[in-house]
């Protein structure tokens, strides 16, 4: 059932799923096991994320949460011994840089996803296994400062803060969002480029890196990310003192941007930021606790209502990824969305310039048949002829080259594999 559970029919995955929580319920002994074979088929089906296959490991993940859901105490063991061996591959890779595969892809990136998502929503005995995730999160924030592995960084700062509002707990992610905005300050010159969806990427090529379409993608992003971040502040009665740092930031980032989008959008921010500090203070102003009160801080806090920073986030968010949506349903229209990941995405262990060495081989091959062919045929035919010849010798020349990539990408996935799944 752990195998159906994870094939690509959509109608027997949910079938499998059923059967497997009927046999749990039946013989409690069983989860355990069952869980540790759903966890290892999650990795293996979360390898790559596109707009195909998100819809399915999106289900698998919620299903699986689900299943870690019936004994709060089992799921503590597993995801002690899951959490450990995600925080042993990141210190690996913190100790030799050259295995930065093991943790830069989409399965690691998957497993965070999945563990947050079981802490979201947890008892008070899974409490301790979150000081230890965000532990590794922040590592993996940390790992790489390169603006090819920005979109990683931004999904992982996402992860924290959807855990830290589930939690209620406070993760200091200021200096991450504001050093990705340094990289947006500074114009790009390169030729523009159509946007690609930064949602199924996790870096890209230093040459895109380059152009304003990446820039305006990673912006959007991180404006995202950093509004979400600070309306969560804006219920706490230490906004104005919390909110300070990131003002006079914000202000810098305005004077040295020459983008007029980007400083408009600051603008805005800063406006509701300056609203929100105001008003928090006047209130505060006449309460009769001290700081070390802090369950009248909590009710004083509860008791606040919504924010002008929260009702912003709300519907700055809906019209964003309304015209996502429409941008993407543009793009798959054109059938331009796997063309775009494949010349934006860095291809692990091959260089930028194979492609083109490739694509140059042919040329000399191509005509010494064509000078063979001229002593025994007429010049129609031979005209017909070189078609042949050199579309039968580029592909020929270009199937050794794809094998050999299947064949790395093969040995790293396999890598990661043994990297993230622990002895059972």
């Amino acid at each position: 059932h752990v195998t159906v559970w994870g094939s690509k029919a959509e109608l027997s995955r949910v079938v499998a799923f059923t059967c497997l929580q009927a046999v749990v319920k039946k013989i409690p002994t069983f989860l355990e096991d069952i869980l540790k074979k759903m966890y290892v088929e999650y990795t293996k089906c979360s390898k790559m994320m596109n707009p195909k296959t998100r819809d399915n490991i999106m289900l698998m993940r919620n299903s699986l949460v689900e299943m870690f859901k019936i004994n709060p105490s089992i799921t503590y063991t597993t995801g002690f011994l899951y959490i450990r061996q995600l925080a042993v591959t990141l210190r690996s890779v913190i100790v030799n840089k050259k295995e930065i595969e093991s943790v830069y892809n989409w399965q690691y990136i998957n497993c965070l996803h999945l563990w947050v998502s079981v802490l979201s929503d947890c008892d008070a005995c899974l409490q301790p296994l979150i000081f230890p995730l965000i532990q590794v999160m922040m590592g993996v924030v940390k790992l790489h400062s390169s603006p090819c592995f920005y979109p990683l960084q931004l999904h992982t700062i996402r992860l924290m803060l959807h855990l830290a509002a589930a939690t209620n707990k406070h993760i200091p992610l200021v200096h991450s969002l504001l050093g990705t905005l340094d990289f947006c300050a500074t114009v790009n010159k390169a030729p523009a480029t159509k946007p690609i969806d930064l949602t199924c990427v996790l870096r890209v090529t230093k040459g895109y890196k380059r152009t304003k379409a990446y820039q305006d993608g990673v912006f959007d992003l991180t404006y995202e990310l950093l509004l979400n971040y600070i309306a969560q502040l804006s219920q706490s009665i230490s906004f104005p003192e919390v909110s300070f740092p990131v003002t006079v930031w914000l202000k810098k980032f305005k004077k040295k941007c020459n983008n007029p989008k980007y400083n408009s959008q600051m603008k805005q921010l800063l406006e509701k930021m300056e609203t929100v500090s105001r008003d928090i203070t006047e209130r505060r102003s006449s309460v009769t606790f001290t700081p070390k009160d802090l369950e009248e801080v909590t009710k004083w806090e509860n008791s606040l209502p919504e924010s002008a920073l929260t009702k912003y986030f709300n519907t700055w968010i809906k019209i964003h990824r309304s015209v996502a949506a429409a941008q993407s349903a543009a793009r798959e229209e054109e059938g331009e969305d796997g063309e775009q990941e494949e010349n934006i995405m860095e291809d692990s262990g091959s260089d930028d310039g194979e492609e083109d060495e490739v694509e140059a081989k042919p040329g000399p091959s191509s005509k010494k048949k064509t000078n063979k062919s001229k002593k025994s045929k007429s010049q129609d035919t031979d005209s017909a002829n070189l078609g042949k010849n050199v579309n039968g010798l580029s592909s020929a020349v270009s199937s050794p080259e794809k094998n050999k990539k299947k064949k790395k990408k093969k040995e790293k996935s396999t890598d990661c594999d043994s990297a993230l799944i622990p002895l059972l």
